[in-house]
């Protein structure tokens, strides 16, 4: 700590219940603060007290804004891909405006289509010819990061199951409504890694999402992501039944959906241990685990069976093997949340193991 903004006071008991902590003069003078201001006291997960004015803490709540140009030979990619670091790095209110005389208009559907399909609360408020206001109108309150998590897992285990029915009835809206449900998974993904790094950089902000301590968001991370890979690879299972022209056999619909109904268990038993930080619970995941992978590997010695009897399935072999591997790494994803949920919590069964030797 930089001892020149550090100073040691004593405390102090005054009355029956109340005790006074004396601020330096000369603190109070460079803050412009005088006797009868408000600050904001709050602790922190590591037992540090934060004195905030609360002239600072209201502009700390107020908004957070930031301008950036666009360029007219822009790519509309890039763009997108500058606004939602922006929305990642927290900011309520992004301006973008043009260097040249106005913004282009393949620029102008790129904003707008960003903004409708990746970015949670947000608005566009101002657009004018040179410039576009996008304004952040969710309050962090309004979602918990557990609530979005869950909702993130609910779609993501909704399109895996209509995958696999896209493909057992080659139905391709099935197939088509799966692929467009990852832009909702992208879209929670999204919000739930800015309130993370907000977190990170503000106790009251990780406070107010509903985590414990700032550590946590590395694990929160780890699972936001599997999760969205874990949409990710149903997608690809429905672009897959679309590809494979054949009607596949019952036989192996049936193998697939058992295997798939697997996944799912070990995919819904991680999340649940993960959101009620159940060291347990996520500690047998392994084990769930490689009775899923024994199952695919049986599965892909079955298949190599049929082709060396008949060449007329290799085609729809391929396919199904490819979905196989999809499936199998849904398990694998399941497994790293397990992970993450152990690591979140194993200080906390220390804890309780030291108190039952004491």
């Amino acid at each position: 700590m930089n001892k020149l903004n550090s100073d040691i006071r004593k405390i102090q008991f005054t009355g029956r219940s109340t005790y006074i902590l004396s601020l330096p003069k000369k603190w109070i003078e460079e803050m412009n603060l005088k006797a009868g201001d408000h600050v904001s006291i709050s602790r922190s997960s590591n037992n540090s007290l934060c004195i905030t004015p609360e002239q600072d803490k209201r502009l700390q709540d107020s908004t957070n804004e930031v301008t950036t140009q666009v360029l007219i030979d822009e790519g509309p990619n890039t763009l997108k891909r500058k606004i939602v670091s922006m929305y990642l790095s927290g900011y309520n209110l992004i301006n973008l405006k043009a260097k040249s005389a106005r913004i282009q208009p393949i620029q102008r559907e790129a904003v707008r289509e960003v903004v409708r399909r990746s970015l949670i609360g947000t608005e566009i408020i101002a657009d004018s010819s040179d410039i576009i206001t996008i304004q952040v109108l969710l309050t962090l309150p309004e979602l918990s990061v557990n609530t979005a998590v869950r909702r993130m897992f609910l779609i993501a285990s909704s399109m895996h199951r209509d995958a696999l029915v896209a493909l057992k009835e080659k139905n391709y809206d099935i197939a088509m409504g799966v692929i467009r449900s990852d832009d909702e998974v992208d879209r929670f993904s999204l919000y739930i890694l800015r309130n993370l790094v907000m977190a990170t950089n503000n106790e009251r902000v990780l406070q107010e999402i509903g985590l414990k301590n700032a550590s946590d968001c590395l694990s929160y991370r780890v699972t936001v992501k599997s999760i969205e890979r874990v949409a990710d690879h149903a997608s690809r299972i429905a672009s897959k039944s679309m590809e494979i022209q054949s009607i596949i056999p019952p036989f192996i619909t049936e193998k697939l959906e058992k295997l798939s109904n697997s996944a799912l268990e070990v995919l819904t038993s991680a999340v649940e241990a993960f959101l009620r930080r159940d060291y347990n619970l996520a500690d047998k995941i392994a084990d769930k685990s490689d009775n899923v992978l024994i199952m695919e590997r049986e599965i892909m010695l079955f298949l190599d069976s049929l082709e060396n009897k008949d060449i007329d399935s290799h085609n729809i072999n391929a396919g199904v093997k490819l979905i196989l591997e999809d499936i199998r790494r849904t398990v694998e994803h399941a497994s790293d949340i397990a992970e993450s949920a152990m690591n979140q919590t194993v200080g906390e069964i220390i804890k309780v193991e030291k108190k039952v030797e004491n």
